[in-house]
């Protein structure tokens, strides 16, 4: 299986999205939620559900090959942006993304933390993340993954 360059720094964001510990592996009800969280039916109804823990390597050869390329990061992240927006307001508090962020396993961010990665996003200083500062925000760390020189 051979990944195009974007599919692999597209992976491996979603692989730590999944693995806050950076344990290197991800637990198949995390797996789970990732799917749930893709909004493809075509391709969840596809892929088996592990049992055990996976690597990055099996994660990838489940994903690459199923993956036929139509869904841009933006989409992606797009869907993940409706699954963090609980109360369905587009917009995301704080609260919401720690709630988030706790669910996916990731404890290690302090109130303090995530109230900061909102400021930073929030463009419009209304306390909350709209989709576009959140599409802003991981485009960002996209281009930091690639070595991109950001602005």
């Amino acid at each position: 299986m051979s990944l195009t360059h974007a599919q692999e720094i597209e992976f491996k964001e979603a692989f730590a999205l999944f693995d806050p510990t950076n344990s290197g592996t991800i637990q198949p009800k995390a797996f789970s939620d990732f799917l749930a969280l893709l909004n493809n039916p075509e391709l969840t109804s596809k892929v088996t559900l592990p049992t055990q823990p996976l690597d990055f390597k099996a994660f990838t050869a489940l994903l690459a090959a199923n993956h036929k390329g139509a869904e841009t990061s933006d989409d992606a992240y797009g869907a993940l942006f409706k699954s963090i927006n609980k109360d369905g307001s587009g917009n995301v508090s704080s609260a919401e993304l720690r709630s988030a962020l706790q669910h996916f396993g990731n404890n290690a961010l302090s109130e303090a933390d995530v109230d900061e990665i909102v400021h930073e996003a929030d463009v419009s200083g209304d306390g909350r993340i709209c989709l576009e500062e959140f599409l802003k925000i991981m485009q960002k760390s996209e281009k930091k993954l690639r070595g991109e020189h950001i602005v």
